[in-house]
């Protein structure tokens, strides 16, 4: 769909009968659809807002040259009400996805005339996915649309909007096969997924046959307290934070009939996830014959970076998971490979499942199995977290004896007494950068070295300053950090009420120091950079702490070679342009293995990183052959 077309909608989009009456008029006037009975639509395009639908249509001349079904489809669920875009977590499904889920859910189907056969969606947004599912019943049987709505295609939405949009879209597309029926009866539903009760909706329920769908994806974060609360009345999101995709598996099987199956295009976080824990148990206690379809890092989503694969679930014991890993071009011509057999047995539901051919898994075992696990024998730090980097981080533009220079808007100057060392990981490649990218923080904080009698007292534990203090003894930067105040004061979302307004978002980090490996949250190949600046402190990156920078500069030679790398891109989570994400939860377990003395001067004097790649390939037992799959 044209940008031109979608933004002049996107300005409309608060008034939502202008933006349905546009829609439907342009597909109307682009297929030659006279309209005489239908109650619905012809109601939808009344109005006396003739300038701007001619405006509308005349820019899809122009930029589009034609409007059908799946530019309505496009519009429907792109042009939504601002307040809802970044809470309803709908996106636009390509047709590829739907047409294939679609087609193989109803491939399970053997007679398609019954009346009691029931298909639903149960986050249908605006229809799409029933659209597509209608299609395909209308092809296998002798049903009129007429007939395929009333008995065989059921939706919920939580928005009156979105359902209205669905029995639009699902009105066109009977008119446009000749049916212009006064009204269709429609089973779609307004109502929220997490508490509706299906039983006491439809007469003699006794389940579907097919749940298909794009399950919304909205962050934990992002989640109304409301959300949160009815998140715990299901198994799999009682505990945690989970994101509001998750409990959609279990609620589609919980109304799916015996021997039902279920088809979802959703994201492929939930195979490794901290969040997705009880998910994962969930699937392996009730043996669901599970398979997916892993996109790794390509993308399916238009402008929108989203990590996801296809899941189908048939509501039958299965000890294996199915899973295939393939590209969104190889999917699109429709080169599906066999799909790797996982055992249940062999996934483990709070590590993460890693599905895999079974040689990778053997490699995986070798290297957990051997040495210490790396977050067991080094502590693994997060960085600082403040919440508002671009007010508290600088590099100075110039500095004197008492202050450092900082130029935002206007220059500042910042006493240097506030001031620490600080540096990204995420930008940093070699210890040489460090001088280069190295930047200030204005850190209110002190160390609390009062010992006698305090029970809590730990070493290196910062203290924020009192506000009278700072002022007094910073003003430069207290009046600085005050411009500010009303920005720092709206971080997390104005929740930090029992905090001090100039202190960091979190306290993460605040009592780190000493040598360390710096490191990415995510990279295209391995960079762990040593410094023996103790006091430097990190953002936006983690660090790997130890007191011998002999061991450290060991471990920064097991991290950057082949093994750790092969490791990371079979066990992580991917990402675009082939980078893999380097959180604590991924690396932590990576084996490092036991070492003489002798092995270690062989690793740090070695220049030849073939030399010390192949040591470490025989040192884990990898077989070479086995790193290019």
């Amino acid at each position: 769909m044209n940008k031109e077309i979608s933004k002049f909608l996107n300005e409309l989009s608060d008034n939502l009968s202008i933006v349905n009456k546009l829609i439907i008029g342009a597909y109307l006037q682009f297929n030659n659809i006279k309209i005489k009975n239908n109650k619905l639509i012809l109601s939808c395009i009344q109005g006396n807002d003739k300038q701007t639908v001619d405006t509308f249509i005349n820019l899809i001349k122009l930029k589009n040259g034609k409007f059908d079904f799946e530019d309505v489809i496009h519009l429907f669920e792109t042009s939504i009400p601002t307040h809802d875009i970044s809470v309803n977590g709908a996106v636009y499904t390509p047709d590829y996805i739907k047409d294939y889920i679609v087609k193989e859910t109803l491939n399970k189907i053997r007679n398609f005339d019954l009346p009691d056969l029931k298909v639903a969606d149960i986050a249908c947004g605006t229809g799409a996915f029933l659209y597509t599912v209608a299609q395909e019943i209308k092809i296998k049987s002798n049903k009129s649309y007429f007939e395929i709505f009333k008995e065989n295609i059921y939706g919920l939405d939580i928005s009156d909007y979105t359902i209205t949009r669905a029995k639009i879209l699902l009105s066109l597309l009977a008119l446009s096969n000749g049916e212009d029926k006064e009204e269709f009866e429609f089973n779609l539903m307004v109502g929220n997924a997490l508490n509706y009760n299906w039983n006491k909706k439809i007469k003699e329920f006794k389940g579907f046959d097919i749940v298909v769908g794009n399950p919304p994806y909205v962050r934990a974060k992002n989640l109304s307290e409301e959300t949160k609360s009815l998140l715990t009345n299901w198994e799999v999101t009682k505990t945690g934070n989970p994101d509001l995709y998750i409990p959609f598996f279990e609620i589609g099987l919980k109304y799916l009939k015996p021997s039902g199956i279920l088809g979802y295009i959703t994201v492929n976080t939930f195979k490794r996830s901290v969040n997705a824990r009880n998910l994962r148990e969930y699937f392996k206690t009730n043996l669901f014959d599970l398979k997916i379809i892993d996109f790794g890092s390509s993308q399916i989503f238009a402008n929108k970076s989203t990590y996801t694969c296809i899941v189908f679930i048939e509501k039958q014991k299965s000890n294996e998971v199915k899973y295939q890993k393939i590209t969104a071009k190889d999917f699109l011509n429709k080169n599906l490979k066999d799909f790797t057999r996982i055992n249940y047995n062999l996934l483990n539901t709070k590590k993460g499942w890693i599905l895999n051919k079974p040689d990778v898994l053997e490699n995986i075992n070798k290297i957990e199995s051997i040495g210490i696990p790396l977050g067991d024998k080094y502590p693994i730090r997060n960085g600082l977290a403040t919440l508002s980097n671009d007010i508290f981080i600088f590099k100075p533009v110039d500095e004197d004896e008492n202050y450092y220079y900082h130029q935002n808007g206007k220059l500042h100057k910042i006493e240097k007494g506030i001031c620490r060392d600080v540096i990204k990981p995420n930008r940093l490649k070699t210890e040489l950068e460090i001088p280069v990218l190295k930047e200030q923080i204005i850190f209110p904080y002190y160390q609390d070295n009062f010992q006698a009698n305090n029970f809590d007292y730990k070493p290196n534990k910062k203290i924020v300053f009192e506000e009278n203090y700072f002022k007094e003894n910073f003003p430069e930067a207290y009046k600085y950090l005050k411009e500010n105040k009303v920005q720092l004061l709206n971080r997390d979302k104005g929740k930090k009420t029992k905090y001090k307004w100039y202190e960091f978002g979190r306290t993460q980090a605040l009592n780190d120091s000493g040598k360390k490996l710096l490191f990415p949250y995510m990279a295209g190949q391995p960079y762990f950079v040593y410094t023996d600046q103790e006091d430097l402190l990190l953002y936006a990156g983690y660090a790997v702490y130890f007191d011998s920078e002999r061991e450290l500069k060991v471990l920064k030679r097991i991290l950057e070679s082949k093994v750790f790398w092969y490791y990371i891109k079979k066990t992580s989570k991917p990402y675009s342009g082939n980078y893999f994400a380097l959180a604590k939860n991924y690396v932590k377990d990576f084996g490092v293995c036991n070492l003489n003395e002798n092995e270690k001067t062989f690793l740090l004097n070695t220049e030849s990183d073939e030399e010390r790649n192949e040591f470490l390939l025989e040192k884990y037992k990898i077989n070479r052959k086995t790193l290019a799959e």
